[in-house]
């Protein structure tokens, strides 16, 4: 289960290995140790949490392939997307974003055109008032740090 902490409280990810079995294994290995990122709300994708883990640190990530790849999420779903260097305007680093979409009609459509992105885990339903508050807060008050971790329940 992958950790979400944020100021307002912890959002729960189950995995869907089924869907998106690479994307899982890598992110389940990866987050064995906890790290601190910033999150801050989407600006092309609708209500989404969005967020990106340091490719330095996790370069594993970047050999994963696309599964599951959604452009229309459900509210819930979680999708990864890794970007090469140079591939994304003002940006000369690998991009590795996760996204929380916190509401209904989130799409991945950029100025770039659509950008699919592994839908490999979704918060849990009860979570989604706590869900809902988080990503209102993001809009709100602007860009939070949380902490990102793996835990086998």
């Amino acid at each position: 289960m992958l950790v979400f902490a944020f100021e307002a409280g912890e959002l729960h990810a189950h995995l869907d290995p089924q869907l998106a079995p690479e994307t899982c294994a890598a992110f389940s290995e990866a987050l064995r140790t906890s790290v601190t990122i910033r999150t801050r709300h989407a600006m092309f994708t609708g209500p989404e949490m969005s967020m990106q883990l340091p490719a330095a640190q996790y370069p594993q990530l970047l050999q994963v392939p696309q599964e599951a790849a959604v452009i229309m999420p459900a509210e819930g779903q979680i999708l990864f997307t890794s970007l090469p260097a140079r591939v994304w305007p003002g940006s000369s680093e690998p991009i590795l974003d996760l996204g929380i979409f916190y509401g209904p009609y989130g799409r991945t459509f950029f100025p770039s055109g659509w950008l699919p992105g592994n839908a490999f885990a979704h918060i849990a339903a009860e979570q989604f008032p706590l869900m809902k508050q988080i990503g209102r807060s993001l809009i709100e008050s602007g860009a939070q740090d949380i902490k990102l971790s793996f835990r086998s329940f």
